[in-house]
């Protein structure tokens, strides 16, 4: 019997040590833990790694995230994609890409990386990425669905937009992410041709908005609409046969939604400059400011100039291999602009980015395999515009 019991206490005293040992593994792997916690938002909120490697640590919390239309009809109608960050008193960006490209250029890359999208709404701008309505992106009417439509050449845009010197040949300290050219060339929509023209460059030059004002004669080709790039037809669009790529539907949606979510930074790429431009001249109280990628259309009326954009913001960006694809033009005209909207007292600047020793950029930056480093500094730029105003 005293064995029995003895037995008992010993058991007894071994599962009250054993107890109080887990108890203590278990508080320092709590402390751990907190520890953990704590230091994390330290250490993933930069969204600008030039690397991309902080995409899957780094985060936002969204209030919205929704698809929406603004145009007369579904003929007319871009296709808007929102995304709003939770406590953010920040003026909103809209993304309007360039000519024959959708809104997913700013939303991802094709080696699934963040878009610029994702950064700006991580530093607290809502963000609004447009499929302009000559995309079959933003939605096809019947009678649309049966016209003729159009995709840029695979194998032009190489050299064209600064993504390689030749087809599949990508530059060898390029940024583009030539691996994942395939994902890239899937991802660019069909442009609807209303009207089934088959225009060429020259018959489209006036159709597509025409050469940019300041553009030197080299890079008129570009300007026309870069119409030698598509195969099939390049004039006209969804409002109608030969309408502009900043048709007025295009503007008067533009309008509208600046209308409805307020003043708003217009970020425009390539061809979409000339609807930021256009814009900005018919209700510059709705455009806050202008980050123009690469653009067309750049003003360089000097009277223009002090009489509309001088009192907004403008921001230029331009990347590499500007000569071989002719972009030097554009590059002249946007530092024309920018000089005279400082002149007449305003805001303006030009980030080449080679300048600042970051090489190796094509036409599509915002994709490129630097693309959070690029967007770090027109955030940067941006919220010393924010703070100014």
């Amino acid at each position: 019997m005293k064995k029995v019991s003895f037995t008992f206490a010993l058991m007894a005293a071994l599962l009250i040590l054993g107890a109080c040992t887990n108890t203590s593994e278990d508080d320092e792997a709590a402390e751990d833990n907190q520890t953990t916690e704590e230091s994390s938002p330290a250490a993933t909120s930069d969204s600008s790694d030039a690397s991309g490697a902080g995409d899957e640590e780094s985060s936002v919390s969204f209030k919205t995230i929704d698809d929406f239309y603004v145009g007369d009809s579904q003929d007319t109608q871009s296709l808007i994609h929102s995304f709003i960050p939770y406590e953010s008193d920040n003026t909103p960006v809209v993304m309007v890409p360039g000519l024959g490209l959708g809104a997913n250029i700013y939303e991802s890359t094709p080696d699934s990386r963040n878009g610029w999208a994702y950064d700006f709404a991580q530093a607290g701008y809502p963000v609004y990425t447009v499929d302009t309505s000559d995309l079959a992106s933003a939605g096809l009417s019947e009678s649309e669905a049966s016209s003729p439509m159009s995709k840029w050449d695979s194998q032009s845009i190489w050299q064209r937009w600064g993504l390689g010197s030749a087809p599949d040949e990508p530059y060898p300290k390029g940024q583009f992410p030539a691996d994942s050219f395939e994902q890239f060339y899937a991802g660019i929509p069909m442009q609807v041709s209303a009207g089934g023209g088959s225009g060429s460059t020259d018959s489209s030059g006036n159709a597509r908005g025409g050469q940019g004002q300041g553009q030197s004669s080299s890079d008129a080709g570009t300007q026309r609409g870069q119409g030698q790039a598509f195969s099939g037809t390049e004039s006209g669009g969804k409002a109608g046969g030969g309408t502009s790529r900043g048709s007025q539907q295009e503007v008067d949606n533009m309008i509208s939604l600046l209308e409805d979510k307020g003043p708003a930074i217009l970020m425009v790429h390539s061809m979409g400059g000339e609807i930021g431009y256009e814009v900005a001249r018919q209700r510059p109280e709705l455009v806050k400011g202008i980050i123009a990628i690469e653009p067309v259309g750049s003003p360089t009326d000097e009277q223009e100039v002090q009489d509309t954009f001088a009192e907004i913001p403008y921001l230029g960006v331009y990347g590499d291999y500007l000569e071989s694809r002719n972009q030097v033009g554009r590059l002249e005209a946007v530092q024309t602009t920018v000089d005279m909207i400082k002149e007449n007292g305003g805001t303006g600047e030009v980030i080449q980015l080679t300048e600042e020793g970051i090489n190796g950029n094509s036409h599509l930056m915002m994709i490129d395999k630097n693309n959070h480093e690029i967007s770090s500094q027109i955030i940067d730029w941006l919220d010393t515009v924010e703070t100014e105003s």
